[in-house]
């Protein structure tokens, strides 16, 4: 007996983090969330066994009203120990298999008494050891879910009924059969597991950024350094960005041996953007100037205060999912130069060496209002 007592906690150690740690929501940005809670599960022939589970997860800082946040899987591991596991090779089981249904309560502004959440988490089928202790993986998966109204949410951990097969070599059941255990959490006890933020952005909401970054100029392989600042007004899903960019310089090889110097400064000009599911994208149409162009450093080969792209380009940065308003991020793109003018006796081929299709952009975004 005291073997199916040490066989059954073991199993609901690894069941419950599965099981309780899955019924966590996805979210833009996230971070780490820890909890311990006490159980006592009811287990065939013994009665109720104190359970105690560690749960770790990541959990949402903040999500936004109207945004879908997809359900999050979470994968955990149980360690059983070798005595537990000599328990079930004296019944001859040699895999354990099963899941686990946990009750979760969401509470959000739009359901202020919560919203009751069932999740089935699978247990992996796992050999047992003829000796030695073994780990029992479990994954959960919680649904998607979209929200009305701004304000604070949670989610906390209830109650459990776990379902579990011991199997012997040729797939039968061993002498435990298969059972259900249910586990009644411990009274007075903190059982939020998630706490977080949801957010209102149809609200007009204005944002600045310090930038830092890069582009590269494709044609002539050239780098260019950028620093400089954006600014986003955002209304609901529409965005309006100010970007400068400072002045910056370039190094080149012309005509593939020449080391060439180029002063370059660029000039946006807002376009409407979006911010929308977590994506934020910045639009303008951009021109490049060009003051100088010199060779080994120090000899003038083209340039002036009217050496300039012909035509704005459109440029669209966009970041990657889950992209925090107030924390910045990365932004990435791509622009076209329109062919240089007024750069003097060697215009054409300065062009040829710094404008063209495709330049790549990168840039970090640094909040200046957090």
């Amino acid at each position: 007996m005291r073997s199916r007592n040490r066989i059954a906690a073991a199993l609901a150690v690894a069941a419950l983090v599965a099981a309780c740690v899955g019924a966590v929501p996805a979210a833009a940005a996230a971070g780490p969330a820890t909890l311990g809670l006490d159980y006592h599960c009811t287990f065939p022939l013994l009665g109720p066994q104190p359970v105690h589970v560690d749960l770790t997860a990541t959990v949402p800082d903040r999500v936004e009203v109207g945004e879908v946040m997809p359900g999050i899987v979470v994968d955990s591991v149980s360690a059983v120990n070798a005595e537990s596991a000599r328990g079930l090779t004296a019944l001859d089981a040699t895999t354990l298999e099963g899941h686990a249904l946990a009750d979760a309560m969401l509470t959000v502004p739009e359901m202020p008494d919560g919203l009751p959440v069932e999740v089935d988490s699978a247990l992996e089928k796992t050999s047992i050891p003829a000796s030695g202790g073994f780990s029992v993986k479990g994954r959960g998966q919680a649904p998607d879910l979209t929200f009305t109204q701004p304000g604070p949410g949670k989610v906390t951990v209830g109650n459990l009924v776990l379902t579990l097969t011991p199997r012997t070599d040729d797939g039968g059941e061993s002498g435990l059969g298969t059972f259900e255990s249910e586990c009644t959490q411990d009274p007075g006890q903190n059982n939020v597991l998630a706490s977080f933020t949801i957010g209102d952005t149809t609200e007009p909401a204005h944002h600045t950024y310090s930038l830092k970054g890069s582009s590269t100029l494709k044609s002539g392989g050239a780098t260019v350094p950028l620093t400089g600042a954006l600014n986003a007004e955002v209304n609901g899903t529409d965005v309006t960005t100010g970007l400068t960019l400072a002045p910056s310089k370039t190094q080149f090889q012309l005509l593939g041996f020449l080391p060439t110097t180029a002063d370059v400064a660029f000039a946006a000009q807002s376009e409407p953007g979006t911010y929308k599911d977590g994506v934020l994208t910045a639009k303008a149409k951009v021109a490049a100037s060009f003051p100088a162009f010199s060779v080994f450093g120090a000899i003038p080969i083209g340039g002036g205060e009217n050496c300039r792209t012909s035509a704005p380009s459109d440029m669209a940065l966009t970041s990657a999912t889950g992209f925090d308003l107030r924390q910045g991020g990365d932004l990435k793109g791509a622009y076209a130069l329109s062919p240089l003018a007024d750069c003097g006796a060697l215009t054409g081929l300065l062009s040829s060496a710094v404008t063209g299709p495709d330049n790549p952009i990168a840039l970090t975004l640094t909040p200046d209002d957090e």
